[in-house]
C-alpha cells in the first residue's frame, strides 16, 4: 500500500481494532496503551525497502558477511564462550555457531537493535501489510500484555520496523512462547547488554522447531556437466548418495549418504549453488526469507571452520533490475507460463518458469534470469 492510502487508513483500522478486541481493552492500562499508538512513517519506509526485497543474493551476502562480520563472530564465540556452555549445559543442544551467526545478522551482535516503538510498528504494519494483518495483530496484543507485566516500560520496548526485539529480534509472540529465563531471575530479558537470555530464548525456539545440531544448515555444492537443472529449485528432496549419483559433490562437509537435501542455484549455474538440509527449514521458522537462512547457514559454516565459497558471484550487471525482471514475467505470463504475478521478485513460480523457457531454447534451465536470458527474449519478441 501506499504511504497516503496507510495514513488514510490508520484511524480506520484503529476503531475496528479496537471493536474486535473490546474485552482485552477494557483493562485501563491496556486501553489507554492501545489509545496512544500511532502510525510512524519511519516504520513503513523501511518495511518498503528490505535487503531481500533489492539487492541481489551476492549483495546480500556481502552486507551480512563481511570479513569484520566475521572476525566479530570470532571473537563472540570467545567472549560469549561461558554464556554458550550454560545454554547447552541447560540441555539446549544448538549449536553455538548457529547462535552466534543469528545474533550477528539480526543485530551485529548487539550493536543494532532498533530504536523504534515497537507497539506503533506493530500497528503500521497491521495497516501496510493486509496480507499479514493478523500477524501483526497478534503481535501487537502480545507486546501490549509484555508491557502490562512489568517486565519492560513502553519507553525500552524499542525494536525494529517490523517489531522484532533484542539481540536476536524476537517478535513479542514469540517471546512470550519460546523466552527463556535461563538464570531463573524472575523475567526474560532480552534487552539487556548481557546477551544469555536472547541467545538461550533463540536456542529454545530452534529446538522447539525440530532442530538437530547433527545436521548442517547448507552446503555450498558443485556440480558435473551432466546434472540435470531441472531437478534443482523444485523442492524435490532426495539423499546426499541420490544427488551424488547426479554428479553433485558437497563442497564442505564429510556428511552421513543419508541426510536428504534439496538443491537450489539462486545465481544460475555458475554462481554459488547450495544443498539445503532439514535445518533450513528451522531457520526459515525464524525469519521466513530464504537469503536470511542461506546467510546464517553460510556464516555459521564459516564460524564452524569451514572455507569460503568456492564458486564466484555473477558480475554485478548479469543481474537484472526489478523493472527488468517485469519485462522477463511479462513476456513468460503471455506466453503461457505462471509466474505467480509480474512484481519483479524471483518466487518459485518465476523460478520454475524461467527454467521451463530456459530448457525450451536448450539453455542451462538454472532458473537464473540473467542479461542473456533477457536478451533472448528480445530477440524472440523482435520476430
Amino acid at each position: 500500500m501506499m504511504l497516503s492510502e496507510c495514513q488514510e487508513s490508520f484511524q480506520d483500522w484503529h476503531e475496528v481494532f479496537t471493536v474486535n478486541h473490546l474485552d482485552f481493552l477494557k483493562d485501563e492500562f491496556l486501553g489507554h496503551t492501545f489509545n496512544s499508538v500511532t502510525f510512524n512513517e519511519e516504520v513503513w519506509n523501511k518495511a518498503s525497502n528490505q535487503p531481500e526485497e533489492v539487492l541481489s543474493l551476492a549483495e546480500y551476502f556481502d552486507l551480512l558477511i563481511s570479513n569484520t562480520q566475521l572476525e566479530c563472530g570470532f571473537e563472540k564465540l570467545h567472549s560469549q564462550s561461558a554464556n554458550l556452555k550454560l545454554i547447552r549445559d541447560s540441555g539446549i543442544s544448538v549449536n553455538k555457531e548457529v547462535l552466534v551467526a543469528i545474533w550477528g545478522i539480526e543485530t551485529r551482535y548487539g550493536a543494532i537493535r532498533g530504536d523504534l516503538p515497537v507497539l506503533d510498528a506493530l500497528a503500521t504494519n497491521a495497516v501496510s501489510k493486509p496480507s499479514r494483518q493478523k500477524f501483526f495483530e497478534d503481535n501487537l496484543l502480545a507486546a501490549m500484555k509484555i508491557l502490562q507485566s512489568g517486565i519492560v516500560s513502553k519507553e525500552q520496548l524499542l525494536g525494529s520496523w517490523a517489531g522484532a526485539m533484542g539481540h536476536t529480534q524476537f517478535m513479542p509472540a514469540t517471546y512470550l512462547a519460546f523466552g527463556l529465563d535461563i538464570q531463573n531471575k524472575g523475567k526474560v530479558d532480552i534487552w539487556e547488554d548481557d546477551p544469555l537470555d536472547a541467545l538461550a530464548s533463540t536456542a529454545n525456539y530452534l529446538l522447539k522447531n525440530n532442530w538437530n545440531e547433527n545436521k548442517p544448515i547448507v552446503s555450498e555444492i558443485l556440480h558435473a556437466e551432466c546434472f540435470d537443472y531441472m531437478m534443482a529449485n523444485s523442492g524435490r528432496v532426495e539423499t546426499v548418495s541420490f544427488w551424488a549419483s547426479q554428479g553433485i559433490k558437497f563442497a564442505h562437509f564429510d556428511l552421513d549418504p543419508n541426510l536428504r537435501a534439496e538443491i537450489i542455484t539462486p545465481s544460475g549455474h555458475n554462481g554459488p549453488k547450495f544443498a539445503l538440509f532439514e535445518n533450513f527449514k528451522t531457520i526459515l521458522a525464524y525469519n521466513p526469507s530464504k537469503y536470511y537462512a542461506l546467510a546464517v547457514g553460510h556464516l555459521a559454516n564459516l564460524l564452524s571452520g569451514e572455507t569460503k565459497l568456492i564458486s564466484s558471484w555473477p558480475l554485478k550487471r548479469d543481474y537484472l533490475s526489478r523493472n527488468e525482471l517485469k519485462t522477463v514475467q511479462t513476456y513468460l505470463v503471455k506466453m503461457g507460463y505462471d509466474t505467480g504475478g509480474i512484481d519483479g521478485l524471483l518466487g518459485p513460480k518465476s523460478i520454475a518458469s524461467v527454467q521451463r523457457y530456459q530448457n525450451s531454447l536448450g539453455l542451462i534451465p538454472d532458473g537464473f534470469p540473467d542479461r542473456g536470458l533477457l536478451e533472448a527474449i528480445g530477440a524472440a519478441k523482435s520476430k
